[in-house]
This record gives structure tokens, sequence and C-alpha cells, in this order.
């Protein structure tokens, strides 16, 4: 039985769909992986900041402080009068330059005085938890939905970036987290 091979053309155009399919692939196993990348480093740090011995943040609820966990340092600097900045948490609400609209933190820039507090008087309008996280500090806010009150503490001076570590803004593959002036941004401590 003889078997014709294929002339050039058919080879070619069967060539061409083999590399479209692997190239189509490739782009399908390189986006999994940077997702895998990015919800690693997220849980990285979460584990990182919940076995850190150090807490530099405090929720304030109703006027009541909740004291810091066995072994914090905060100190009696902190009893200086506190300043509050009140601020929003808005899902899906500010367009970004992907034509995208994206959950944003309405500031994202927070000055502090080392070793004195900050109140953070949040307005989490979402309704899911979102987070001021900078595993450099030790601050992990968790911020619950609703209105609720949280203690920003940083011991040392410096430029100190914050992020999100909540997985959120997932029509866009958590941009917003990786953004400043979105779920991410700056602590600067003088």
């Amino acid at each position: 039985m003889h078997v014709q091979a294929p002339d050039r053309e058919t080879e070619a155009h069967d060539q061409e769909e083999f590399d479209d399919s692997v190239a189509k692939s490739g782009r399908l196993v390189l986006g999994g992986l940077a997702g895998a990348g990015i919800v690693a480093a997220l849980l990285m740090s979460i584990v990182a900041l919940n076995q850190s011995s150090e807490r530099s943040t405090v929720t304030v609820t109703s006027g009541i402080v909740t004291p810091p966990a066995a072994g914090s340092s905060t100190t009696a600097a902190s009893t200086a009068p506190a300043k509050t900045l009140s601020l929003k948490v808005i899902g899906g609400s500010k367009l970004g330059p992907d034509g995208k609209k994206h959950d944003v933190f309405t500031k994202t820039e927070y000055a502090v005085k080392v070793g004195q507090p900050l109140l953070l008087k949040i307005d989490n309008t979402d309704d899911v938890e979102h987070s001021i996280t900078s595993p450099q500090v030790g601050v992990n806010i968790i911020v619950k939905p609703g209105v609720h009150t949280y203690q920003l503490v940083v011991k040392e001076a410096g430029r100190f970036s914050w992020f999100c570590v909540i997985p959120c803004d997932s029509d866009a593959n958590g941009w917003a987290m990786q953004h400043a002036g979105y779920m991410s941004g700056f602590i600067t401590a003088t």
C-alpha cells in the first residue's frame, strides 16, 4: 500500500494550525501560572503576618479599644490624641486605564507619626472584607463590611507600600490589588 505524502501547502497549513494551537495553550498555561503565583504570594504574606509576633494594628469599635495580641509592644507613645481619617471601600467603582471599573479605597495615602496611632474610620460599602496590609511594618488591618474604626500604628520611619491581601477585583483578575490609588497605596511614617 502506497501512502502519498501531503503537499507543501497542506503541510504549511497543518503546521500553522499546530503553531496557533500551541501558542494559545501556552498563553493559557502562563496565565494560569501567573494567577497561581499571585495567589501563592498573597497567601504567604497572610501567613507571615499572622505568624508575626509584632502586631501594629488595633481595632476600635464603639469607642472601646480592643487590646493588641499578647506580646505586642504598643507603648505609651500611642496615648497621644489620635487623628482620625475617614474613607470608604467601594466595589467596582473606579475606572482604570483598562476601561474596567475596579474596587477602590477612596484614600490610599496614610501619613502617620512613628509610634502614634492614626484612626481609620472606614465605611466598607462592599459586601466582603478587604485589607490594608504592609508586611514591611507588620500592618494587617482586616476591613469588615460596614462602618468600623481601626488603629494604624507604625513603629519605624519610612515610606511603605500596602495592598489588599484578600482576593478582590475578580472581574479584572485582581488588577486593583497591584495598583496604587485603587486597592493599594503607601503609608508614610515620620
